[in-house]
């Protein structure tokens, strides 16, 4: 019977045991005792349970110990739990040693601001702190699993957070914030891994593989990698890193690697990033006016289909290549930049097959069936631009500048050479060169140039307008084999010297000759406040066919004299011994009033004048003209009034035929006949 009993006895304590081990109880009535410990350990929290499933590991002889649905309050907030389970130690509860082995939570949807709470109530670190200042909402679901040693405390390398996130939002300590996050979160010491990352920044949607927070001593190593979706760039972002008004529209997708160190006080040091952007497009507006060497320039530059490599270590270095787009037309374009703090250097290679390219000043363009290449390197250093290198080329012409200087409003403070070598719009050679001799002083020379383009500039256009150079005094020394004047005209051996003070010439000396020795000079000098210009040139017509109103002129000689005071000049321009084939409808008419109009016309020689002379007065853009005189054997004229530059032409005066003249002189009886 005894042995009986022992049997039953023995039966239903192993029957317990494995009842206990594989399958279990639960009861409510472990839930007071747990929740007083806790609540002992961790005053700031309340745990409310529902009933605990008590299954028994006899191998460990230790207690496993879950229950579903549990919540925990925490300074008045309530975090919801799928599931809380843990080990006791019936060794250490035995001797009244802390029992508990570990601790794992499931959670439901949490706000992360609670979850953050209740993780730094077991474990305070740096990098939870980092996460409740920066985290403003979001919602996630965690997993936790701690282990403890038999002195109450958390394993350094024994637990571990695990969470999905969504919707959170996040404030850096430089105030940019970044919304609309989702992705995963794995926490454990000395390390946040997150994975699967989306977020919005500023209307930008991007994305991230994987982000590794780890700590290195004292500080903490932020790696990984960031991908934003082809979109448009917000100017909200674009003002972040490019501090230009004049670049919009900036249209890209771009994958990013980064890593940084982040001290305890926040601060980031040995930043690294290397990105590569596919920039679909971006335009670059600018009304300054570039149309004198682009024609079909509309304000606005745009980049397409760019490919870029974006490498930060201390200095950040670019290289990009892709279509750059001026009007309709579009070429290709390579570059390089080295931006280091304030200072930049570049190298732009342009390769120009369409798009229209010319330099007006010397007579230069690239024909449409033409290739031509432009290198510039350069950059920028303590605020001053500068130029190593401007080299252009199209087919056997080329063009080098070398070493050329700005100041912060884009004035030349100095330049080391300037070669050119090509051949122009009117299909003359030129071949030139400019170098520096000294401070401040260079040698112009060579053995042919068009003067053509700088002589129409030099008459029609305002160069006040336009400062190349900034306010030092300049001296530049002149020699020349052979120089055009246009198409039909050239003189040789040009020499002399050029004085500036700025942009202003308060000094120059040129003299030259045409091939049957006719002489052309030109001065100016400067005394006193008074700038004294004179010119004169055996051959007029070379310079008067430049207006294009004066029609048929042949012959003359051309004399000028001007004295400028005060941004006010004061000029006479005389020309002799000259005639003009065509003259206006009243003109004609009056020269058939005399016999030597007549005869003039009749011979295809035009109507002669023997001295015409001209005195004016120019101040900004209007030009008072005193007096016009003209006379001829067939016609004088005598006339006056303004011009006011690109609005209006008031003349007023007479034009009288010879034999009027004669007539009434004739007339008079103590004259006699004469």
């Amino acid at each position: 019977m005894i042995k009986r009993i022992f049997y039953i006895l023995l039966f239903f304590i192993i029957g317990s045991i494995i009842y206990l081990n594989f399958i279990g109880i639960s009861t409510s009535k472990l839930n007071k005792i747990i929740q007083t410990e806790i609540r002992d350990k961790y005053p700031q929290i309340n745990l409310k349970l529902n009933d605990i499933k008590i299954l028994l590991n006899i191998s460990t002889l230790s207690i496993d110990l879950e229950t579903d649905y549990p919540i925990i309050l925490l300074e008045n907030e309530k975090i919801k739990l799928k599931k809380i389970s843990t080990t006791y130690d019936l060794k250490s509860f035995l001797k009244r040693e802390f029992a508990i082995k570990n601790l794992f939570i499931d959670s439901q949807k949490n706000q992360i601001k609670e979850i953050t709470k209740l993780a730094r109530s077991y474990k305070d670190s740096a990098q939870l702190l980092i996460i409740e200042k920066i985290v403003k909402t979001g919602e996630v679901e965690i997993s936790i699993k701690l282990n403890f040693d038999k002195n109450e405390i958390l394993k350094d390398d024994k637990y571990e957070i695990t969470a999905e996130v969504e919707n959170l939002s996040i404030d850096f300590f430089n105030r940019q914030k970044i919304e609309k996050i989702s992705g995963n979160l794995k926490y454990s010491e000395n390390k946040i891994q997150i994975t699967n990352l989306e977020s919005e920044y500023k209307g930008l949607k991007l994305l991230s593989k994987k982000i590794l927070i780890s700590k290195k001593n004292q500080n903490y190593i932020v790696e990984g990698t960031i991908d934003s979706k082809e979109n448009i760039i917000p100017k909200s972002i674009t003002n972040i890193f490019i501090k230009n008004e004049n670049i919009k529209n900036i249209h890209l997708s771009s994958k990013n690697n980064f890593n940084f160190n982040l001290s305890k006080k926040f601060k980031i040091t040995d930043l690294k990033f290397n990105s590569k952007i596919n920039l679909k497009k971006a335009e670059y507006e600018d009304e300054r006016n570039i149309k004198k060497y682009f024609p079909n320039y509309d304000n606005k530059i745009t980049l397409l289909d760019q490919t870029i490599n974006i490498n930060f270590e201390k200095k950040i270095l670019i290289e990009g290549f892709g279509g750059l787009q001026v009007g309709e037309k579009l070429d290709d374009v390579k570059y390089n930049f080295e931006i280091n703090k304030k200072d930049i250097k570049f190298d732009i290679n342009l390769d120009i097959s369409e798009i229209p390219f010319k330099i007006d000043l010397i007579n230069f363009a690239k024909n449409d069936n033409e290739v031509a290449n432009l290198k510039i390197i350069g950059g920028k250093k303590n605020n001053n631009f500068f130029l190593n290198k401007i080299i252009l080329k199209k087919n056997n012409d080329i063009i080098k500048l070398n070493n050329i200087y700005f100041s912060k409003n884009f004035q030349i403070t100095d330049f080391q050479t300037i070669n050119l070598k090509y051949l122009d719009i009117d299909n003359k050679k030129n071949d030139i060169s400019i170098v520096k001799s000294k401070k401040n002083s260079y040698i112009i020379e060579g053995n042919s140039f068009n003067l053509n383009k700088i002589i129409d500039q030099i008459l029609f256009d305002n160069t006040n307008e336009t400062k190349i150079f900034d306010n030092k005094e300049r001296i530049f020394d002149l020699k020349f084999k052979k120089n055009f004047l246009d198409s039909d005209h050239h003189i040789l051996n040009l020499e002399g010297n050029i004085k500036l003070n700025g942009n202003d010439v308060y000094d120059m000396s040129l003299k030259s000759s045409f091939p049957n020795k006719d002489t052309v000079s030109i001065t100016v000098k400067t005394k006193g406040g008074q700038k004294v210009t004179t010119f004169y040139s055996d051959q007029a017509k070379p310079f008067v066919k430049k207006y294009k109103f004066v029609k048929g002129f042949e012959g003359g000689k051309i004399d000028f004299y001007s004295v400028k005071e005060n941004k006010v000049s004061k000029s006479q321009l005389k020309i002799f011994e000259f005639s003009l084939k065509e003259l206006p409808a009243l003109t004609k008419i009056l020269t058939l009033a005399s016999l030597q109009g007549i005869a003039d016309i009749l011979s295809g020689e035009g109507v002669g004048f023997d001295e015409l002379e001209m005195n004016f007065t120019n101040k900004k853009n209007l030009m008072e003209i005193d007096e016009i005189y003209a006379i001829g054997p067939a016609i004088s004229i005598l006339m006056e009034g303004y011009v006011e530059k690109n609005k209006i032409i008031s003349l007023r005066g007479t034009l009288v035929p010879a034999t009027t003249i004669n007539k009434f002189v004739g007339s008079i009886p103590i004259l006699g006949d004469i």
